[in-house]
């Protein structure tokens, strides 16, 4: 049985803060904030973000009373979880396990999984996207710490454990060197932005981002939430049409609401594409050019 060295660390869960006797340390999540990615979720308007926090907490629960007590969780994400935990085949060695530095930093990991001997640090995210640079990052710090505070063991792999309704995935992460970890620390602690340093320039240099990632999760959530709610339009829409044609309605004014029916009838077209085919020559004469603005085509690959 693989024994974990606890940290003398005290989370207080109400504030999310770390004491270290009387020294409060920093926490990770702040740091990578700061340092990584300080725009992540600075357009999202703040009820949305505690709405979000508020779930994943709940989800986080969940999948933590699954884990120590082995009964059945009630939430759906959670039980995925559980199936992705026991599908990889892993056991659950601690929840919440609290790593640190025992100088400056603290933190929390969610999942601490043991398979044959080995190590392997999972975080939970309950976001639309599971965010692949954040989540490598966040588990490299963590892996980092948690070697640091059990010399005897080491993390052989990490994951990303992507819970978002039905939705799920369990995303095998690349660690970063300790040695970054530690630069990115170091920054922190001596008030320097990481993102400057020669290291991180070279890792921003490829990543040729139009647009912020936040803001294409934002995007993805908005068709999301289309693609949910259009089923329920489109059937207001037919059961009115049909209300309406049934009682000899021609239109309907409710105030903030108006319909008008457009009655049954054929539809006379010309067909282009014959015409062309027919005759060639004669098309040619009557086809004018109009300059037309440029446009983008958006495609979503979905999930299988």
């Amino acid at each position: 049985m693989i024994e974990l060295v606890k940290s003398s660390v005290v989370f207080n869960e109400e504030n999310h803060t770390y004491f270290l006797g009387e020294k409060q340390l920093s926490g990770i999540t702040g740091m990578i904030k700061r340092q990584l990615f300080p725009d992540k979720y600075k357009d999202v308007p703040q009820f949305v973000l505690e709405r979000a926090a508020e779930r994943g907490t709940k989800v986080h629960h969940e999948c933590q009373f699954a884990d120590v007590t082995g009964f059945e969780p009630e939430c759906q994400e959670a039980i995925n979880y559980l199936m992705i935990r026991t599908g990889a085949g892993y056991t659950a060695l601690d929840n919440e396990y609290t790593v640190s530095d025992e100088e400056h930093f603290a933190s929390n990991i969610d999942c601490v999984w043991e398979k044959d001997g080995k190590i392997a640090l999972a975080d939970i995210k309950t976001t639309y996207k599971a965010d692949i640079d954040y989540l490598e990052w966040q588990l490299s710090i963590y892996a980092y710490l948690f070697e640091l505070q059990n010399p005897g063991l080491k993390v052989d792999c990490l994951y990303g454990v992507w819970l978002y309704n039905e939705k799920y995935e369990l995303i095998p992460l690349k660690r970063k060197s300790d040695d970054e970890v530690k630069k990115l620390m170091q920054c922190e602690v001596e008030g320097k932005s990481y993102l400057e340093t020669d290291t991180a320039l070279e890792w921003k240099k490829d990543e040729l981002m139009l647009v912020p990632k936040d803001v294409i999760n934002k995007y993805l959530e908005a068709v999301s939430e289309i693609e949910r709610i259009q089923p329920f339009v489109d059937g207001f829409k037919d059961t009115l049409k049909r209300a309406m044609i049934e009682h000899n309605v021609k239109a309907w004014d409710t105030g903030k609401l108006k319909a008008t029916i457009t009655p049954a009838g054929i539809k006379k077209t010309f067909d282009t594409k014959r015409f062309q085919s027919d005759h060639p020559e004669l098309y040619k004469q009557y086809i004018k050019e109009t300059e037309t603005a440029a446009s983008i085509r958006i495609t979503l690959r979905k999930e299988e």
